[in-house]
């Protein structure tokens, strides 16, 4: 099917998934839409944020969209799985992938959540890892510090991503937990520096990698996938302003070809 796959973020982080959508399918083209008004997620209200996601998936139902991942872990423990059963096109969280992806590499039943506070407060991985296996043992870490590193660019400077990865894993830095869950989209961005302070001695789970992985399976099977073989042109749209975001997705994904447009909501005023 022709039509494009859809992203929505609160901002930056959704690149993430956006990436390795384009590495798997360099076919497919990708609406993506981020919420960089209402940006970050992680403190706001549950009520704020399920309405926020479903003005966002709204957005994108409107221009045509075949399937949608809602690549910020905020928004996933929000509306899933209720909005599944609200829209007729399939829909994807990045919790149960990375709950299911952690499962898989940890040898020891011990894993480290690193979350937006919203994520953290939902409870939703412990949910989701405890409802495949109860003997699993979860530490939690909100960590809006690395939103805000990676949303105003400091990410850029490498003393400065890891003096606040240093300063926030502090804690943790023995911890026996063999498998750390990059439980918020943005987190991948710095995944390197995470990874080396932890003196790559722990498994990595990026949920929003888990998430791709398991939506192109299923759109596979739904024959949902494009049959072009042409270079798409994918269509950001950026709900408010963010000049940020453009820097970011060049660097993040370079040379592709893109629109972009900026955007205000009604329902956000």
């Amino acid at each position: 099917m022709n039509k494009p796959i859809g992203i929505m973020d609160s901002g930056v982080g959704g690149l993430t998934v956006m990436k390795e959508i384009i590495h798997a399918l360099p076919s497919e083209e990708v609406y993506y839409f981020a919420d960089s008004l209402h940006c970050p997620y992680g403190p706001k209200s549950q009520e704020d944020v399920k309405r926020y996601t479903a003005e966002a998936v709204e957005f994108l139902i409107n221009k045509g969209v075949k399937a949608i991942i809602i690549a910020c872990n905020t928004a996933t423990a929000a509306v899933m799985p209720e909005l599944r059963d609200e829209i007729d096109i399939p829909v994807y969280g990045v919790i149960n992938p990375g709950s299911l992806g952690a499962l898989r590499k940890s040898d020891n039943n011990e894993i480290l959540l690193l979350a937006t506070e919203g994520t953290i407060k939902s409870g939703a991985y412990e949910q989701g890892i405890l409802s495949f296996d109860q003997d699993v043992k979860i530490h939690k870490l909100a960590c809006p510090e690395f939103v805000t590193l990676i949303e105003s660019l400091d990410y850029e400077n490498p003393d400065i991503t890891r003096r606040t990865v240093a300063e926030k894993l502090a804690p943790y830095k023995e911890i026996k937990a063999d498998t750390v869950i990059l439980g918020c989209t943005h987190f991948p961005i710095i995944e390197k520096y995470i990874d080396e302070f932890f003196k790559g001695e722990k498994h990595i789970i990026d949920a929003g990698f888990e998430t791709v992985s398991v939506a192109l399976v299923q759109l596979h099977k739904k024959k949902l996938l494009t049959a072009d073989n042409k270079s798409p042109v994918h269509k950001i749209f950026i709900h408010g302003e963010n000049q940020r975001f453009e820097k970011v997705m060049n660097s993040w994904i370079p040379n592709i070809n893109y629109s972009m447009e900026n955007i205000l909501l009604q329902e956000s005023y």
